[in-house]
C-alpha cells in the first residue's frame, strides 16, 4: 500500500515538474489591466493584395504612468510579426503608422501592444482579398457611385506616410484634401507613383490647392487660364457622346508630359514617372455627374499603369516583381569555408595515442616521481590549447550574398533594395547595420515563395537601423530591407546640342562608379569608372551597330564587358550570370511590357545602405533615368523610335520587340521617349524586320495622320527601310501610329524601329 502512494507521489511530482518546464520553455501570453487603450484602423476597409504590405493606423491612449511598448502586427497563420517601439506619456496618445506584409492569404491581422512579455491591449483587423486591378482609393467625393474605389472617400489622415503602405493600390484619385500633406505623405506618394502607381488629380476650383501640395516631380501641367474642353477624348474612352459644352482649366504640360486630345484644350494630361504615372484633370470630377457615360469613362481611365504577374499574385508596384525576378541570382552564394575539424582531430588522435602513453611511460620510469594529478593536467590544458587554437585559426564557416538596388527618384531622394542572404555552418548571431532606417521582411528565394522565407527572428522592428540576425547551423536565412536614401549627388543630362545628343555625366557623389553606362533600348555608350569629382561627356553615335533581337539588356551590357575583357577571370561564369539577372531585374523585370530608358547603369565600388564592410559578396547598382533636354534641330538616329507595348493591342514577338501580323492588319505604336514628346517631325525613317524574309516584299503598309484621322498609304519601294516626308502630322505627343498587313495565312513576327529629325520648340 505504502509502495503504492509513493509510486503515486512520484507521478505527481513528475508530472508538475513537466508542467512547470513547459511553461518555463512556452509561456502563455499574460494579459494586464493597464490604462493603455488601442484603436486600429486600415484606410483600405481591409482590402489587401498578397505580396505587399497592408497599412494600419493605430492610436494609443494611456491613462496610466508612462510606459514604452512595442505594437506588433502579424498576419493569421503566419509567424512573422512586425513591430515598433512607441513611448506613450501619462495621459498622452501616440498615433503611429505599422505595416505588415502580407506572404499568403491571411483572414485578419492581429495588431498588440505589449511592455515586459504583458499584453497591454489587443486588436484583430479581419482582411478581404481584393484583386489587384480593383485595389483603387480616392482622397475626396468619389465621382462614381459603384464600387469603382475600394474605400469610398478617404481623409488625408488617412493616408500613410510610406510608400509601402501605398503598395497595395493600384490607382489613387486625389480630388478634394481636407487638410494639406504632411512632407512624408509627399514623398510616399512620390516613391509609389515612380514604382508604378497611377495617380489621378482633378481640376476645377481645387486643382490649384492639389496641385502645390504634390511634390514638383508629380506636377504634370501649368494652369494657364480657362478653357471650353475637347470633349472627344471622354466620348472615345467611355464611348458615349458628351453632348454638353465642358468648361475646365488651360492646361500646359511640363517637359515630359503629353496633353490628351486638342493641344491647345486638352481635358487631361498624361505624364509619365519612372515606371508609374501622373493623370492631370483639366475638369472637376463633378462636372461629369449628368453625363450617361460617367461611370464607364471613370473606370477606362482609372486603370493601372503596371500589373506584374509574380508566383503568389499579380501587383502594381515593380519592387515585387524585381524581386521575384532577382531570385535566380539570390541563389549564387559563395563557397562556404568549411572549419579543418578533420586536421584537429586527427592532430588530437595523435596526440592522444603517442604524447599521452609517452608521459605515462616517464612515469612508470622515473618511479612515480611525476604524481598522476599534473600528468592529467598537462594532458588537458595541452588539449584544450590545440582546440583552442585550431578554433582560431579555422576559416570562418559563414558565406552571405548582398545585392542592393538603389533607384533614384529625384535629385533630393531614391528609394533601395538591399536582399541579403545568409549561410553559416556554426551557429552564429549575425548583425546587419543599415545607413537609413529600413523595413524588413523575410525573403524566400526557392521555387517555392513559402520555403526558406520565415527563418528569420521575430519580431521584425520597423525603421531600423540594426537586426541581429541568429544563424542555425546549415539553414539559408534571407531578408530584404527597404529604405528611402537622400539622392546620391550623380547627375546624368542628355542635352540637344548641334542637332544630336550629348550626354553629360557628373559624379559628385562618395562613391565610385564602376563600368558605367548610359543604355536606350538596345544602344549602349560606355563611360568606364567615374570617380568621386570626375565629369564625362560624350556624343551620341549616328549609327549603331545591330544589337542580337532577343537580347536582354543585362546580356548586351555583360556581354559587352566581356567581350572587352573588364570582368574578372575569377568565377566569371558566377558573376556573368549574377550580373545579367540583376540588370534585368532591375530595368526589365517585366518582359511583356519593354521600356527601354533612357538610363544609366552603374555599379558601385561600395554600398551606401551599410555602414560596415560585409563578409561574403556584395554587389551594388545604380539605376536612373536620365533627362533630355534642350531645344532646337535634333536628328535622332533609327532606334529612338521603339515600339510601345502598353499601347498596342497586337500580340508580341521577338523578345516584345516586334509583334505578330497575319491576314488582318496589325497596328504598331512607336514612341519617342517622354522628355521628347514635343518634338515636331519633319521626316521619319522606318527599319522593318521580319522572321520571315520573304515577308518583307508582301508587306502593305499604314501610316496614321492625326490632323485628318484617317490612315495614309505610304508608298515605299522597300517596305523594310522606308521614310515619311513632311511627317508633322504622323507624329503627335511623340507617338508614331503604323499598321502593317500582308497577304499570308501563318502570322509573321516584324521588328519595327525608328529615327526622326525634327525641331523641338
Amino acid at each position: 500500500m505504502m509502495i503504492g502512494r509513493l509510486r503515486l507521489a512520484i507521478l505527481v511530482l513528475y508530472a508538475t515538474l513537466s508542467l512547470h518546464i513547459i511553461q518555463w520553455v512556452w509561456p502563455s501570453p499574460t494579459y494586464a489591466q493597464s490604462g493603455v487603450s488601442l484603436e486600429v484602423f486600415t484606410p483600405f476597409a481591409g482590402q489587401y493584395v498578397v505580396g505587399e504590405w497592408l497599412p494600419v493606423r493605430a492610436t494609443l491612449r494611456n491613462a496610466g504612468a508612462t510606459i514604452t511598448a512595442t505594437i506588433t502586427g502579424s498576419p493569421a497563420d503566419d509567424p512573422a510579426q512586425y513591430a515598433r517601439v512607441i513611448r506613450i506619456p501619462t495621459g498622452g496618445q501616440e498615433t503611429i503608422w505599422l505595416y505588415v506584409w502580407i506572404r499568403q492569404p491571411a483572414r485578419a491581422v492581429t495588431i498588440t501592444v505589449s511592455a515586459n512579455n504583458v499584453i497591454l491591449a489587443q486588436q484583430e483587423l479581419p482582411l478581404l482579398l481584393r484583386p489587384t486591378d480593383r485595389m483603387r482609393a480616392v482622397l475626396g467625393e468619389s465621382p462614381v457611385s459603384g464600387d469603382l474605389f475600394a474605400t469610398g472617400s478617404l481623409q488625408v489622415a488617412d493616408l500613410p506616410d510610406h510608400a509601402l503602405g501605398l503598395s497595395n493600390l493600384s490607382v489613387l484619385a486625389l480630388f478634394e484634401l481636407s487638410e494639406p500633406l504632411s512632407p512624408s505623405q509627399q514623398s510616399a506618394l512620390l516613391a509609389w507613383v515612380h514604382n508604378g502607381g497611377h495617380l489621378i488629380v482633378g481640376g476645377g476650383p481645387d486643382a490649384i490647392t492639389l496641385q502645390t501640395n504634390l511634390p514638383s516631380t508629380l506636377q504634370a501641367a501649368q494652369i494657364a487660364g480657362v478653357a471650353a474642353l475637347d470633349r472627344q477624348p471622354l466620348a472615345d474612352l467611355a464611348e458615349v457622346a458628351f453632348p454638353n459644352p465642358l468648361i475646365g482649366l488651360k492646361l500646359q504640360p511640363v517637359n515630359g508630359a503629353y496633353a490628351i486630345g486638342n493641344p491647345t484644350a486638352p481635358p487631361w494630361i498624361e505624364y509619365p514617372v519612372g515606371h508609374g504615372r501622373v493623370t492631370q484633370l483639366a475638369f472637376s470630377p463633378d462636372s461629369l455627374n449628368t453625363w450617361a457615360g460617367r461611370d464607364l469613362f471613370w473606370s477606362a481611365l482609372a486603370q493601372p499603369v503596371l500589373l506584374a504577374q509574380t508566383t503568389i499574385g499579380s501587383s502594381a508596384q515593380l519592387t515585387s516583381r524585381q524581386i521575384e525576378a532577382l531570385r535566380p541570382a539570390l541563389s549564387i552564394l559563395p563557397a562556404i569555408d568549411i572549419p579543418v575539424f578533420g586536421q584537429s582531430f586527427l592532430a588530437l588522435t595523435i596526440y592522444a595515442l603517442v604524447v599521452i602513453p609517452f608521459l605515462i611511460g616517464i612515469w612508470w620510469w622515473r618511479h612515480r616521481v611525476l604524481p598522476v594529478t599534473i600528468l592529467f593536467l598537462v594532458a588537458v590544458i595541452s588539449s584544450g590549447s590545440s582546440l583552442w587554437w585550431a578554433n582560431a585559426n579555422a576559416a570562418p564557416a559563414y558565406t552571405s550574398l548582398r545585392l542592393t538596388l538603389i533607384e533614384q527618384i529625384d535629385n533630393r531622394q531614391a528609394i533601395a533594395n538591399s536582399a541579403l542572404v545568409m549561410l553559416s555552418a556554426m551557429p552564429r548571431t549575425e548583425t546587419v547595420s543599415f545607413t537609413s532606417p529600413a523595413f524588413l521582411r523575410p525573403l524566400s528565394i526557392g521555387a517555392d515563395p513559402n520555403g526558406d522565407a520565415m527563418v528569420l527572428n521575430n519580431p521584425l522592428f520597423q525603421e531600423t537601423t540594426q537586426i541581429a540576425v541568429q544563424l542555425a547551423p546549415w539553414e539559408r536565412q534571407s531578408l530584404l530591407a527597404s529604405m528611402v536614401l537622400p539622392a546620391l549627388p550623380v547627375q546624368a543630362t542628355l542635352v540637344i546640342d548641334q542637332e544630336r545628343l550629348r550626354v553629360d555625366l557628373q559624379n559628385d557623389s562618395s562613391v565610385t562608379l564602376r563600368d558605367t553606362y548610359i543604355m536606350y533600348g538596345d544602344q549602349l555608350i560606355f563611360f568606364g569608372t567615374l570617380r568621386p569629382g570626375a565629369r564625362s561627356v560624350a556624343r551620341w553615335p549616328a549609327v549603331f551597330a545591330e544589337a542580337p533581337v532577343n537580347a536582354s539588356p543585362g546580356q548586351l551590357i555583360v556581354n559587352d564587358l566581356r567581350e572587352n575583357g573588364l570582368l574578372p577571370n575569377r568565377n566569371i561564369e558566377q558573376l556573368v550570370s549574377l550580373r545579367t539577372t540583376f540588370i534585368d531585374a532591375a530595368v526589365r523585370p517585366v518582359s511583356e511590357r519593354f521600356d527601354p530608358g533612357p538610363f544609366l547603369i552603374a555599379w558601385l565600388d561600395r554600398d551606401p545602405t551599410t555602414s560596415t564592410i560585409p563578409d561574403g559578396w556584395s554587389e551594388t547598382l545604380l539605376v536612373m533615368r536620365p533627362h533630355i533636354v534642350g531645344q532646337g534641330q535634333l536628328i535622332l538616329p533609327v532606334g529612338w523610335l521603339r515600339i510601345d507595348p502598353k499601347s498596342t493591342q497586337t500580340t508580341s514577338c521577338s523578345n516584345d520587340n516586334g509583334i505578330l501580323i497575319s491576314n488582318a492588319a496589325g497596328d504598331v505604336h512607336l514612341r519617342l521617349p517622354a522628355d521628347l514628346a514635343q518634338l515636331q517631325a519633319e521626316t521619319i525613317q522606318v527599319h522593318v524586320k521580319t522572321v520571315d524574309p520573304l515577308a518583307d516584299r508582301q508587306l502593305v503598309i499604314q501610316a496614321y495622320n492625326w490632323q485628318t484621322a484617317n490612315w495614309s498609304p505610304v508608298t515605299a519601294t522597300d517596305p523594310t527601310r522606308f521614310t515619311i516626308a513632311s511627317a508633322a502630322a504622323y507624329l503627335r505627343n511623340g507617338e508614331l501610329r503604323l499598321r502593317f498587313s500582308n497577304s499570308f495565312d501563318q502570322p509573321t513576327c516584324i521588328i519595327v524601329t525608328g529615327g526622326v529629325q525634327g525641331v523641338v520648340p
